[in-house]
Formats: structure tokens, sequence, C-alpha cells
């Protein structure tokens, strides 16, 4: 392969269960945006008396990081792709589930010469191939201003490159017939909406913190008022931005005998953030006592400034993050509105320990405390509008694969 050089429109990502040898279309990502892949090779100096010369520069085990961001646009989110062992649905699909989960991933690098490398006819004339891979950490983005997207980190101990003319490399030509100019957003039974942005946060299907001053209750559509199926819905608050993420903090395992990590386990606990920015008309509102806020005298939070809030967060092509009942601010920032103009905002941080599903209309459920099976559960009962989710969302599942 002669190429002068890579870009976006030569190369591609399959991800499969650490178990799979072999790479169906259904494996091929899509809306990926970046990748990046770093290894470091853990070197331990010794020494000995009598020489100012190294004695032995020792090799330890290699770390792979691949870094990888895609637009949620209807298609599979990375972190379900990388995790696809785990039983979708069902508490055995949550935090600890996924975290346990292990995958391969294959970067295959085609000619420049085409404008997609279905055009090639052929399997990837080069491959780096990424197995027992471990998720490491995830973040989603949903901004005011852009497309909402996925960021995630996986890290592992072995890369190979691979090559066509060696018979060593694995996604065939058929694997990345969809890749043929005309691909585009997924169209998801009961969701829509192509790449997701601003107007598609389903705000009437969301669950938002009652400390953000505008929220009224704690059901969904708490930060509305009216209905979208009428067109009355109005927006009680001014987001600016939501980013949710969490962070393994992975270890590595070791024992006599193996030179890599027999496992690489989730530091359980793990701290999930949410931050929430909005622009305020009356400021954050968020008091701080010594004696704790009076308004919870004679509650269980007596004596304490803080309440557990619930965080849902709903879009229209049906990717929605479930953060659980016991979330509570860590901090608020107010800032902006100084002489050369612009607004004043609060970003209020908030976070949990252990509690984040990420949920996809793909495989068959969106709704708060769903692996919980908190009453009210069903999403399907809140009027979203726009023909986008609608009611008896819950259950039915979709063709194909689930993640």
């Amino acid at each position: 392969m002669a190429n002068n050089r890579i870009f976006y429109a030569c190369q591609n990502l399959a991800i499969t269960p650490e178990t799979k040898t072999t790479v169906d279309a259904g494996d091929m990502t899509h809306g990926v945006q970046s990748v990046g892949i770093t290894t470091n090779f853990n070197l331990e100096q010794a020494f000995e008396l009598g020489q100012i010369e190294i004695y032995e520069n020792i090799e330890g085990t290699p770390d792979v990081e691949l870094t990888m961001e895609k637009l949620l646009d209807g298609y599979p989110l990375l972190y379900h792709m990388a995790s696809s062992g785990a039983v979708v649905g069902t508490s055995a699909s949550g935090l600890a589930a996924r975290g346990n989960a292990k995958c391969s991933v294959r970067l295959g690098i085609y000619e420049e010469v085409y404008n997609n490398i279905s055009a090639g006819n052929t399997a990837a004339p080069i491959e780096v191939y990424m197995s027992g891979m471990y998720i490491s950490n995830i973040s989603y983005t949903i901004p005011a201003e852009g497309s909402m997207t996925e960021s995630i980190t996986l890290v592992g101990n072995n890369k190979q490159w691979l090559r066509i003319d060696n018979g060593t490399s694995v996604i065939d030509a058929i694997d990345v017939d969809a890749f043929d100019g005309f691909d585009e957003p997924a169209a998801i039974a009961g969701a829509s909406g192509g790449i997701q942005r601003r107007e598609d946060v389903l705000l009437s299907g969301c669950i938002l913190p009652i400390s953000i001053d505008g929220v009224v209750g704690s059901g969904y559509g708490n930060a509305i008022t009216g209905l979208t199926g009428d067109g009355t819905a109005t927006p009680l608050i001014h987001i600016q931005n939501i980013s949710i993420s969490t962070d393994f903090s992975r270890e590595d395992v070791l024992e006599l005998g193996r030179k890599s990590p027999y496992y690489r386990p989730a530091g359980f606990p793990i701290e999930v953030t949410c931050e929430i920015e909005a622009i305020t008309i009356s400021g954050d509102l968020i008091g701080a006592y010594e004696f704790g806020d009076p308004l919870f005298d004679g509650t269980s939070d007596s004596g304490n400034n803080l309440k557990n809030e619930s965080i849902f967060v709903l879009t229209r092509a049906g990717y929605a993050w479930d953060l659980g009942t016991k979330n509570k601010i860590s901090s608020v920032s107010y800032g902006g509105g100084d002489a050369g103009g612009g607004n004043v905002s609060v970003t209020y941080s908030y976070s949990n320990f252990n509690d984040l599903d990420v949920q996809h209309r793909k495989n068959g459920y969106v709704g708060f405390g769903w692996l919980k099976n908190i009453a009210g559960g069903d999403a399907g009962e809140s009027d979203f509008g726009q023909g986008s989710l609608p009611d008896g969302l819950i259950g039915g599942g979709q063709s194909g694969p689930s993640y």
C-alpha cells in the first residue's frame, strides 16, 4: 500500500467481543470522529556498584491505550459495543457488568486513492489489532452549540500490526460495504433525529435535579412547562451544556508465572459525575450553611446543605442516561456577565458512586430506574412529543444484536 498519508476517509474501526475472531458488518463503528493509540513500554532500570552505566533496562508489560470519539447518530454507542457481553436490560448490564467485559478492537487502514473504503473492494491492507481491551473511562457531552458526542478510552496490553499481503488481516471487503459513500445516521424504530444536537434533548422525558433554580417537581418533564405534543412546552431553565462521565480507575492484578496482568478490575467504588451549565436569571440559589439548610430541619437531611436528587437525560434518537436517585452537588460555580459582555451562567456539578445506566432504544428499553425496577420507570408514559418516542416505549426490543 503506497499511501502518502492516512486521513479520515481511509480508516475505520471494528469492535468485537474478546472471544470473537471474525468481523461482521455489525461490528463496524459509525459516526467515529477520531481515534488515537498510545503504547507505553514500561521500563525499570537496574544499576550496580562498580559502574555508572546501566546494568539492565528491564522491560515490563506494555500498556496500550485507545481513545475514540463518535457522534450520537442512532448507531450503537462505543461503550455498548465494547461491553457487549452484558445481559442487556437487567441488573447485570450496569457498570459492574460492563466494566468487567473485554473486547477486541481492529483499526483498518485503507488506500487513500478511493473516496470510500468500500470502493477498494478488498480486505483491510493494514490492520491494527488490539485484544483484551477494558473500558477505562467514558464521557458524554450534550452541548447547546455543536453535536452530541461520546468519548471512550480502552486499555489493554496487546497490540499487533496485521497485513493483507501475508494473510493476517481480518476485516474483509464485505464487512465495510456500508461505507460506500451513502452511509448516513441510523433510523431507529420508535426514535429519530439523525445526529443529535440541542433540539434533540427531550426535556419532557428528562428528570433534572430540583436544586437547579427553575426546576419544578421531581418527575419526567420537571424542566418544562406545558406539553410538547400540543406545542405549549416551554423550558423552565436555559441549559447550555450537560456532561456525564466516569472513570473505572483500573489496577493491574499480577501473578507469578505470567508477565501480563491476569485481570484489570475496575476500582469500585467509582465516581460518576454530571455537570449541568445553565444561563441564570436569578443566581445559583444554592445556600451553604454552617449548621445545614434550615429547610431540612426535621427531615433525614437535617444538619445538611444537600439532599439526594435524581438525574435522567433523554434524547430523540433513543439515547438516555440514568444516574439514579442519589446524586448530590459537589460544587456550584457562578460566573460570567463581566463588563465585556456575555451572560452569567451557573455550572452545577453532581456526583454519585457506581450508578450510571447508559441506555439506547436499540436495546429495547429506555426509562428512569429500569435496572432497579423503580415504579414508574416507563419513560413511555410521558408526553415526549414530536413523534419521537411514543407511549409503550419500554420493551419490544429491536431487530439485530443488542449491546
